[in-house]
């Protein structure tokens, strides 16, 4: 099952407070990407089903994110994504998108991004993001460094799938 961005960087919040650390807007914005990324790979789906990763100059960017918590610059996340919906009454409700406590799935798999990748900082999460044949690096110099084209689920499942591959195969001899 997908989720917003916004409910997957908010999981990524609860993580780093759970675990005592901070999230600069970069950092959460590449886990969100890389958590993607896996998910595609393992599960053949999108866990972000809500908008597209795009090719930004600095690196694969969901936009809600960036807008959401562009704010604090390079300074820690302290508050969580909103989002709104139209209600039956004609107004807005405002609430914190979320992943489920019941998709174990999925919460695993964040789990086992934020083990992996969350000790790095996003400045080297975007280096790891910019390598050449990377989804980003493809994107970006095929539109010629064209801001906001979209990096499509197939050409980072490729990209995921490569690397589980080669890891598979590095720990088997």
């Amino acid at each position: 099952m997908g989720y917003s961005a916004k409910a997957v960087a908010n999981a990524f919040l609860d993580i780093a407070k759970a675990n005592e650390k901070g999230l600069t807007p970069l950092k959460l914005q590449k886990l969100v990407y890389i958590a993607h990324g896996w998910n595609l790979a393992i599960n053949g789906q999108p866990l972000v089903d809500d908008e597209f990763a795009e090719a930004w100059q600095y690196g694969p960017v969901f936009p809600s994110i960036y807008h959401e918590f562009k704010e604090f610059g390079k300074s820690n996340v302290t508050t969580k994504a909103l989002d709104f919906e139209m209600g039956d009454d004609l107004e807005f409700d405002v609430f914190q998108p979320e992943v489920p406590s019941s998709d174990e799935e999925t919460w695993s798999l964040l789990q086992r991004v934020w083990e992996i990748y969350g000790k790095y900082s996003g400045l080297t999460l975007s280096d790891v993001t910019h390598r050449p044949d990377t989804p980003w690096s493809k994107v970006w110099n095929e539109s010629g460094g064209r801001k906001n084209a979209d990096i499509s689920n197939e050409v980072i499942k490729s990209h995921y799938d490569q690397l589980a591959k080669t890891r598979t195969s590095g720990s088997a001899s």
